[in-house]
Order: C-alpha cells, then structure tokens, then sequence
C-alpha cells in the first residue's frame, strides 16, 4: 500500500501511537483523519496538518461513517489501558470490544482497503513461554485490559471470516520512548520519587519496543500484512525489567530499589487497589502491574520479519539514549 495521496483514518489519534502513525503518514503525503476524545491534546496534530474528529468511544454518538468516508485505510488504535480502580469491566468492554466493533462496521460499510488493528502481546497472558509467537495459545488472564483486547481480536477475527473485513492485527510488546506514560513516565516519576518496588528483585522479562518501531512496524503490517493474520511487534531483545527500569533510575540519580517477594506485591497491590475505590485515586501499583513485571515470556518476531519486512532498529542502549534526551529537552523547556 502506498500512503501517498490517500486518505486514512487514525483512532486513538493523540495516543502514543496514534500520534505516531500520523506524524509518518503525513511525513509519506498521507491525508489524515484523526478521531480524538480531547480535542485540546490534538492541538499539534491539527498544527501539522491531521483533521482531527472529536470521538470518544464510549459514548453512542460518535458519527463514525463520516469518518472513515473515503478512507483507503483504518488504524484502529483506540483503547482504554487502565487503571481499572475506578472503572468496571463494562466500562473496558464498552470502549475495547463495542468500540473494536462500531469502527470496524463502518470500516466495512466504506470497503476500506485494510483495516489495521492494534492489539497487544498480552493477549498471549501473563503466564506465556519463552519464543511466544502467532501460534501460541491465547486466553484471559483476569486483567479487564488484557482480556478485553483479547475479546477485541476475536471479534475482528469473526469479522475477517463471516463478513469480509480485510483486518490485519497487530501485537506490539511493551512501547517505551518519549512521550509514552506508561512504560516510561510513570516508571521514571516512581523511581524518582522512591516509590517503585521490584517484585522478585526484577527478575521477571520484558521484550520492550521503542516507539518508532512500533509504528514502522503497523505501517508495514498496513503495507504488506496478510488479511487474517496476527504479527507480533517486539523489540530486539528481551531483558530483565531490574535492568530496564535500572536504565531510568541511571537517569533520575536511583540507583537502586526495593524488592519484595512476589506474593506480597501481589497482596500489596490487591489492598492498595481496594484503597483506592475509597480515596478515587490511582494506586501506587496494581495487580497488573505486579504481573507485568513478573512476565517470563520472550516473543518471536520471525513472522513479522519475514511477511512485513519489519524488524526493530532501536536497541535498548539507543531507546534509552533518546528518552534522556528527550527528559533534558523538557527540564530545559520548563527551566
């Protein structure tokens, strides 16, 4: 597929990743829409040039055929992460699945020429193998975001076989890189701030992906992605999550955090949810977060090398280089 000239629909478009494939499909001479709940995050998208569509998917009346009219392509990337502290499953159902949903039959109803959707590798669950690939079994894992994106994939997949929906699904590890909260803020605040505990010592394996590869690697799945299938995103090399986030507290002056046996993070974590019902303030950590540092899966990128031409360039030496650049950058903007 050639991005040139066309016109493609960006969801979740002030997202990390959102953001992102928008910025190299305007940098290709893409026209761009994007759907956005707030419009004040998408004032630099609108800056360079992206139609941004106010839309949040919870709500019914986001007039999504209008959207994707005339679009060649859907980048579904719209989702809701968590915390789940003050949102009932319903909430993630009606957002990740409904959403999925509602996007993909109006994808359908304007005959879009690929439907990109953007899942996660967790819907391999928290207990998954070292070399998880395509082919490995998927299932819930009780994480209300792990699960529902996983329900979300099913019912693309239901989509591609019943109805013809040229849908590709993408699965990308965990993104870091500037501008990520997840992965890379919220770590670095914790860190700097004393608050972040290692279960297990970090002994536990993340398969990190730096931002830009991540959207290079959607871009490619839009360009040469089999209708159908799945591709796992993953970044070059798995490492120890004492060691990833060791990187962020070399850059805050921590040099080193507390470790506590799994079952009390994990007990830790269940009151501290609990508290949090009652306070309606986020928890220093959750269950998730407890699992997702304990992960002893590693991915196989075979699949997305061989049939997309994608492989990650962004060692974890390089990724880490360029989000101290880019903290120096912001403690010069604001100094």
């Amino acid at each position: 597929m050639d991005f040139s000239g066309g016109k493609f629909l960006v969801t979740g478009a002030t997202g990390l990743l959102g953001s992102g494939i928008c910025s190299r499909l305007l940098d290709e001479g893409a026209e761009v829409v994007g759907l956005a709940r707030s419009s004040e995050r998408a004032t630099a998208l609108v800056a360079r040039g992206v139609t941004v569509i106010p839309g949040d998917l919870s709500r019914s009346e986001v007039d999504l055929g209008s959207s994707v009219k005339g679009c060649r392509a859907v980048f579904h990337c719209a989702g809701v992460t968590g915390p789940d502290f003050d949102k009932p499953l319903s909430y993630f159902r009606t957002v990740n699945v409904e959403g999925a949903r509602r996007v993909a039959e109006a994808a359908l109803a304007a005959e879009v020429e690929r439907f990109i959707h953007v899942s996660t590798a967790w819907v391999y669950g928290f207990d998954a193998l070292p070399d998880t690939n395509e082919e490995s079994p998927r299932h819930p894992s009780g994480d209300p975001y792990c699960d529902t994106k996983l329900e979300a994939e099913e019912l693309v997949r239901r989509l591609v076989a019943d109805r013809g929906l040229r849908a590709v699904i993408v699965q990308p590890t965990e993104v870091y890189g500037p501008e990520d909260r997840n992965w890379t803020l919220t770590p670095l605040n914790m860190i700097e701030s004393g608050r972040m505990i290692l279960p297990a010592g970090g002994s536990g394996l993340i398969q990190p992906i730096y931002v830009d590869d991540a959207v290079e690697g959607i871009l490619a799945a839009a360009r040469r992605g089999v209708v159908g299938e799945a591709y796992l995103l993953a970044g070059p090399a798995p490492v120890t999550c004492a060691e990833f986030f060791g990187r962020y507290g070399e850059m805050v002056g921590r040099t080193s955090m507390p470790s506590i046996p799994v079952w009390l993070a994990e007990g830790a974590a269940a009151a501290l949810t609990r508290l949090s019902r009652i306070t309606r303030r986020p928890p220093l950590f959750s269950r998730t977060t407890v699992r997702g540092t304990c992960l002893k899966a590693t991915y196989d990128g075979n699949k997305a090398r061989i049939e997309l031409g994608f492989e990650p360039r962004t060692d974890l030496d390089a990724g880490m280089r360029a989000v101290r650049r880019w903290l120096e950058d912001m403690d010069g903007t604001s100094s």
